[in-house]
């Protein structure tokens, strides 16, 4: 008890100065807010996220020598050089201008794809391979390593870009052994667009559009918080008299998330499914809520599995965890919802569509404690569920109970 007593006084100790950092760190995001300074453009026209529109296209604009940016080849050879790749690697005058999404040919297991952005100049070439958050294809990198063999004999390098820089899975490399370097938003790419901002000749416009990248960057990768702040939170977690509690606190880290949820999310939800007529079931991994009559569908909230639990959450109308639930899904009852953004491709997981989340509550762990308290996770899950409910009773959308299903074969 003696021990106990100390160490939960300790505790709220930490935890008044650790709300006090936060309150002021909050303040300050308040007036830069009121200041315009918040302002981004990719996150104002929603496509923070796209791999392909916005990633892709605005890294191999600012590659390409013949760029619109008006940097000539300046950002290419930063680049390189930040690569380790030697200069006259490339013959900038030579490079073609067809950089992005070159297609290479029908998928095989040893050849085809599509290369995401390519820098080459006929006899070398910088391919780069970009995941923001799409899994890896069956033999992709290994792929291109045979496309950059076949094509470039005096040379070619192969980068695999990711949000924080980790090595493509042994499928992707179709079990082979080949050179290829693993590089980083968080880390190269932030440094290289910080080369590009020194490098820029004065008056581009390009200029302030790479500081909003960077900013967008920086909390695609969860180092967005103000440094100071940083410092001050760490400073305070180090004291001697703090190390300890800290220690404690970390032992609860996931109680205290699956808490979070259930009071500010699962706890709210429950209480509008009834008003709904719908009954909420949580099995610690998928939220499924569905009315008696709904006896092999719910809509089901969860991951997409490709990720650890709790990320990239989408919802849907899925076969309902009932035996031989899945036996008994027809294909007439396939049809795209009009308010859910995909449509099925799955033989019985969503036959109806399913949807991601917004980018900003697309990731459950604690980055998102802000948006679960205050209620947007809610909100949308609410909003979306009503839209879902309203479709199926103006469309008349079949939810197939026992009385109604007859076996079919699924195709």
């Amino acid at each position: 008890m003696e021990k106990t007593e100390p160490m939960n006084k300790v505790l709220q100790n930490l935890l008044s100065e650790v709300a006090k950092l936060y309150a002021e760190s909050k303040r300050k995001e308040n007036e830069r807010w009121e200041r315009g300074e918040s302002f981004n453009i990719f996150n104002t026209i929603g496509l923070w996220s796209e791999e392909v529109r916005l990633h892709s296209a605005f890294i191999g604009e600012l590659l390409n020598p013949n760029g619109s940016h008006g940097a000539s080849s300046l950002f290419l050879k930063a680049f390189l050089e930040l690569m380790g790749i030697e200069e006259g690697y490339l013959d900038y005058e030579s490079c073609s201008p067809y950089i992005l999404e070159r297609v290479i040919g029908t998928v095989t297991e040893t050849d085809g794809g599509r290369i995401d952005i390519i820098i080459e100049d006929g006899k070398h070439a910088v391919i780069i391979e970009n995941k923001i958050y799409a899994s890896d294809q069956r033999n992709q990198l290994l792929r291109y390593h045979n496309y950059g063999e076949k094509m470039f004999h005096k040379g070619y390098e192969l980068l695999y870009l990711t949000l924080d820089g980790h090595d493509p899975s042994d499928d992707s490399l179709g079990g082979k052994e080949f050179e290829y370097k693993s590089i980083s938003y968080e880390a190269e790419i932030v440094e290289w667009l910080g080369k590009c901002l020194e490098l820029a000749p004065d008056g581009l416009p390009v200029i302030s559009v790479i500081r909003q990248y960077i900013d967008l960057i920086k909390q695609l990768t969860y180092t967005d918080m103000d440094t100071k702040y940083l410092e001050e939170l760490k400073s305070v977690a180090l004291a001697p008299e703090n190390v300890l509690a800290v220690g404690e606190l970390f032992k609860i880290q996931d109680q205290w998330f699956d808490g979070l949820l259930e009071q500010y999310l699962w706890q709210p939800l429950d209480t509008y499914s009834k008003l709904k007529g719908l009954r909420l079931e949580y099995d610690g991994d998928n939220v499924y809520l569905r009315k008696e009559e709904w006896k092999y569908y719910a809509i089901n909230i969860e991951n997409d599995g490709k990720y650890n639990k709790g990320c990239r959450m989408c919802i849907g109308i899925k076969a309902y965890n009932e035996p031989n639930a899945k036996n008994k899904i027809c294909k007439k009852d396939y049809c795209a919802m009009n308010c859910l953004e995909y449509a099925p491709e799955n033989k019985f997981l969503f036959p109806y569509g399913w949807e991601f989340l917004p980018d900003n509550i697309l990731y459950w762990d604690y980055h998102i404690t802000e948006e679960v308290v205050n209620g947007e996770v809610y909100t949308w899950l609410k909003d979306k569920i009503d839209e879902i409910l309203s479709e199926i009773d103006e469309r008349n959308l079949r939810m197939p109970s026992s009385d109604l299903i007859t076996r079919c074969n699924i195709v």
